[in-house]
């Protein structure tokens, strides 16, 4: 049975290797910035009556540009490899599909950082809080990634 899936499985789990790599980099980034470079009141802005400081949304954005940098060399080298998806995976049309789907992972995941830093009180000093909130979202957010670019650019392989 699993036979039928198996290069479906093992492309998965090359792209848990990608994400996972990407993701240690989006954290390193994310948590250094949030809990030792940037100050603590930088400002709190207003969506949808929705508070977020401009710290956290600032660190989560930097955090996830490295991760994603990352993640799409790692991609094209080492989780999309047959010939078909190389070629789908080429262009700026393929590109801009990646961005988009990543700029909404982007929103996806500033959304359950803020919320969790929110809904728990999570100040520069609660920096285990912090990224146990962050690997939360970027949990959510590798579901997002590989569903939204397998169905969007590769689809089909």
């Amino acid at each position: 049975m699993f036979k039928k899936y198996e290069k479906l499985i093992k492309e998965m789990l090359r792209y848990l290797v990608a994400g996972g790599s990407a993701f240690v980099f989006d954290l390193i980034t994310k948590t250094l910035l949030h809990s030792f470079v940037l100050p603590e009141n930088m400002g709190v802005f207003s969506i949808f009556g929705f508070e977020n400081e401009v710290r956290v949304t600032l660190a989560t954005a930097a955090g996830f540009t490295v991760g994603l940098i990352v993640n799409y060399i790692i991609s094209i080298f080492f989780v999309f490899t047959e010939e078909g998806q190389k070629e789908k995976g080429k262009g700026l049309k393929p590109f801009l599909i990646y961005l988009a789907v990543s700029l909404v992972g982007l929103l996806i995941n500033i959304a359950i950082t803020q919320l969790g830093c929110n809904l728990f009180s999570v100040g520069k000093e609660d920096t285990f809080m912090f990224m146990f909130i962050s690997c939360f979202a970027a949990g959510v957010v590798l579901i997002w990634n590989y569903v939204g670019r397998k169905l969007l650019i590769y689809k089909g392989e």
